[in-house]
């Protein structure tokens, strides 16, 4: 994903991943079996969810359920911690 970083590990039943974006980076649109929570760390970001837009700060979180699509947008620079379940194989 242009403009982030990020690193994860695996267990037997979820997946955590750290990302820094760059302010401008975009998660395209997309959908995946498992839930997902995402804690920003530090920063603005915009989270699409379904239909709906949202910004998520500094210590906020947003959950996207199964199978929903969504994406997101770095308005700053951010720091987002991300539990997916049940695990997601990322690489």
């Amino acid at each position: 994903m242009p403009g982030a970083t990020a690193s994860y590990f695996e267990t037997n039943n979820f997946t955590v991943a750290y990302t820094e974006m760059k302010a401008g980076a975009i998660v395209p649109i997309h959908e995946h079996p498992n839930e997902a929570v995402d804690i920003i760390l530090d920063g603005i970001l915009e989270m699409q969810v379904d239909d709906r837009s949202s910004l998520i700060t500094t210590g906020m979180m947003s959950f996207v359920p199964s199978n929903m699509l969504h994406g997101a947008k770095a308005i700053t620079d951010c720091k987002v911690v991300s539990i997916f379940y049940p695990k997601k194989t990322l690489m």
